[in-house]
């Protein structure tokens, strides 16, 4: 019998040999495979947050360069607005002037006129309507290089002036005359007063 527990203690031995073998593979395989299947899973995190950065930071930059072009929005209109009172106060103090000053900006204007033929001065506004009358035509006539005479006041309420000269109108009436002056040096203004 002991030759028969010697076998069997060999074959089990042999036995336990293998399983511990195949426990040892196993094992080596599954550490093997959990590792690399850590390591994928590491990789796909590390990746999936650098993209969340990524997408964070362009929605950022998006988001700044919004609330930057609504900051000069805002500026421009603030910007447009002032530029607006101020062109209104301009208005409201040449519709404000004084007889004499209507008559000089008037014979001024009317001395620099590239005309050569009759010319109908036609006052607009209570201002110039009184400040430009039959008397101040008389006295300007003799300054000028071509006929003037006195027309029918404008029914417009703005104040200023037009000289109509056979169909052709010039037009000097305050508002005009600052919204052309505001077109043509509208972004230099802007330019001084805003820098």
């Amino acid at each position: 019998m002991d030759a028969i527990d010697k076998i069997i203690e060999e074959i089990n031995k042999q036995a336990q040999d293998n399983r511990d073998r195949f426990e040892t593979e196993e094992i080596a395989a599954i550490d093997g495979w959990f590792m690399a299947e850590s390591e994928t899973a590491i990789e796909n995190h590390r990746q999936q947050q650098a993209k969340q950065l990524k997408d964070l930071e362009q929605r950022f930059k998006q988001l700044r360069s919004r609330q930057q072009m609504d900051v000069r929005q805002d500026s421009l209109v603030e910007k447009q607005r002032y530029l607006d009172r101020l062109f209104e106060e301009a208005y409201e103090k040449m519709a404000s002037w004084d007889k004499g000053t209507i008559q000089a900006f008037a014979t001024l204007s009317l001395k620099q006129l590239p005309i050569t033929e009759e010319g109908i001065l036609l006052p607009s506004g209570p201002h110039a309507t009184a400040a430009l009358d039959a008397s101040f035509v008389t006295a300007i006539q003799k300054e000028l290089d071509y006929q003037l005479r006195l027309g029918e006041a404008l029914t417009a309420t703005e104040e200023g002036f037009v000289v109509d000269v056979a169909g052709v109108q010039y037009n000097f009436l305050y508002r005009d005359l600052l919204n052309e002056q505001r077109s043509a040096t509208g972004n230099e203004m802007s330019q001084k007063l805003f820098g």
